[in-house]
């Protein structure tokens, strides 16, 4: 599933939008995310990242909640899932849900999400960032930076 990149801005300095299709596993899984940590009066959830040499993944989750008010990460959620088997020559998918905490439905959206925007981006120097959902706003949003080896090679003869 790779969402439609978007940027109608007139400013270019505007971040692009990705528009996931909202039947798709991903935008059901947003929108059950969303109104979950709405429901329960969070600000926002952020699940951070970090990752190189071919490996890398959640390492953080979090939920800011107004005045402390307690969150509780164990808290059960029914979210979906795809789900491919290898029959007859060829790869059978189907759409299953599953009951998993709250902090694992968030890990999973997050690392299936940069894994959509930013495929690859835990090879060679990797890269690292933060998926942050906005609950006021509705929105998901992935802060990402990637690393590299940079090289200026110069050669001149006189």
């Amino acid at each position: 599933m790779t969402p439609e990149k978007t940027n109608n801005s007139a400013d270019a300095t505007e971040p692009a939008r990705y528009v996931i299709d909202e039947a798709s596993v991903l935008g059901r899984n947003r929108r059950i995310l969303l109104a979950t940590l709405v429901q329960a009066g969070a600000v926002t959830a952020t699940a951070t990242y970090v990752g190189c040499g071919d490996s890398g993944g959640v390492e953080d989750v979090s939920v800011e909640m107004p005045a402390e008010a307690p969150f509780n990460m164990a808290a059960l959620v029914t979210m979906f899932a795809e789900r491919g088997v290898f029959e007859n020559g060829e790869w059978q998918t189907t759409i299953v849900e599953q009951q998993l905490s709250i902090e694992q439905a968030l890990r999973d959206f997050a690392d299936e999400v940069i894994d959509v925007v930013h495929g690859g981006w835990e090879n060679g120097d990797g890269g690292s960032g933060s998926v942050i959902f906005d609950c006021q706003a509705g929105t998901v949003r992935i802060e990402h930076t990637a690393y590299f080896t940079d090289s200026d090679y110069e050669e001149t003869t006189f």
